[in-house]
């Protein structure tokens, strides 16, 4: 899909100075001298730029805020019907508490605590069965950046409430699928992402408004923002540079699976999703008390109890404090970047349907382009010293290795018998 837009070039005119001629008390004559015109520089028109991050509110408060503002906004989303409330065309649910889907809790426990600065702040996860199944149809990898994400922190005075800007985020992440559609195709696709970015905005507003209906508590006065964060990028940027970096890293399993003629279903995907969970492990046992060899002090989890079921997809979300801490130490409007999403899914490209594949968000790629320029602006404010640079430019690998580790493990140990993986 193509954002590029062209701004009007604004024309200056030169004022010319004119010389007045009179007559003296000798009757000597002035002579005009003619006014030399001032160059003008010409004015460059505005190139367009689109950012992955944008803030949405700004509400005075604390930290002490956060998670009630965080569980008004989710469960108004939870216990309304969008279609109805605001006219969307389908139904939103948070993912953890899609209560028509059989989950049943609808608490703060369904909202991520992501290290930020001065505070945890919380993530809400968007999910919309329509979208994501138009997104997943351009291939199940893209389940990896999948869903919505919006995110709660405070500085200590305000409250923000920022989310991932989907026109960009469709962008930068489904620059493969633009490249084998159509126009006609990408103009669809561009009008779904700005579809999600205006009803995530809504559903946002919706909540904090609300006044002790569907979410539960009095409304928050709010100030509204379309403040653009993080990394600016051009149309261009993005065709000729973005488009050649590989947001996913994908391995393949061949193997028989439990449905006609040994090939996989959901339900295996579903299965090898459960065993990533339990070698990541939980707050209590982490995944260093499962899996040898992963970084030190890294604490790896998974972010819920279970995989977040997406239209032919289920996510795991692993989540370092460690990690955590150091993305969002250069800035917490990159909180919503966060947890690390690992896809499992039976390959569509595989007639058989007996190869199973999981995809990683490649953290080369988060790190390069949605960090992009963090580490240098956090380096030239005197945040981070030449060592904690160095470090840095380390970091995706450090956390690309883990991440492989502990799927690894699951793979070898896992109940369908895969084999060795392979790349495609």
């Amino acid at each position: 899909m193509k954002y590029s837009k062209t701004l009007g070039s604004v024309a200056l005119s030169t004022l010319l100075l004119l010389g007045i001629a009179g007559c003296s008390d000798n009757d000597t004559t002035v002579v005009e001298k003619p006014v030399a015109e001032v160059p003008v520089a010409p004015v460059e028109p505005e190139v367009p730029t689109i950012s992955p991050y944008q803030r949405v509110a700004v509400i005075p408060g604390t930290w002490d805020d956060v998670n009630a503002i965080a569980t008004k906004i989710s469960q108004m989303a939870i216990y309304s019907n969008e279609s109805e409330t605001l006219g969307y065309p389908t139904n939103w649910v948070i993912a953890g508490a899609n209560l028509g889907g059989g989950e049943a809790d609808d608490g703060l426990a369904d909202l991520l605590p992501i290290p930020a600065i001065g505070g945890k702040s919380r993530v809400i996860e968007f999910c919309n069965k329509a979208y994501a199944t138009a997104a997943i149809a351009t291939g199940r990898f893209h389940g990896s950046a999948l869903p919505c994400e919006v995110s709660v922190h405070s500085d200590g005075t305000n409250v923000y409430v920022d989310m991932l800007d989907a026109e960009a985020i469709f962008n930068i992440f489904f620059t493969d699928a633009q490249d084998k559609s159509t126009d006609e195709e990408n103009a669809e696709f561009a009008k779904l992402a700005s579809a999600v970015k205006s009803e995530l905005r809504g559903m946002i507003k919706s909540g904090l408004e609300d006044d002790g209906g569907l979410s539960g508590s009095a409304a928050v006065a709010y100030t509204e923002s379309t403040l653009a964060m993080g990394p600016k990028f051009t149309q261009e940027f993005v065709e000729n540079e973005i488009s050649l970096r590989n947001p996913y890293i994908i391995y393949k399993y061949s193997g028989t699976g439990t449905g006609a003629d040994g090939s996989f279903t959901l339900g295996d995907a579903d299965t090898l999703a459960r065993e990533i969970i339990a070698k990541l492990g939980t707050d209590a046992a982490t995944a260093d008390t499962n899996v040898p060899g992963v970084s030190k002090d890294s604490s790896w989890r998974s972010g819920r109890p279970e995989p977040i079921s997406i239209p032919s997809v289920k996510v795991v979300e692993a989540c370092s404090p460690k990690y955590a801490k150091k993305a969002t130490a250069l800035g917490n409007e990159y909180i919503t970047a966060l947890p690390c999403e690992i896809t499992v899914y039976v390959d569509e490209t595989d007639p058989t349907g007996q190869t199973l594949a999981i995809s990683f968000l490649n953290p080369n790629f988060m790190f390069g382009t949605m960090f992009e320029g963090a580490v240098k602006n956090a380096y030239d404010d005197a945040k981070l010293t030449k060592d904690e640079v160095i470090e840095y430019s380390t970091l995706a690998d450090v956390v690309f290795g883990d991440l492989r580790l502990i799927v690894d493990a699951a793979v070898q140990e896992s109940a369908l018998g895969l084999a060795i993986p392979h790349t495609p």
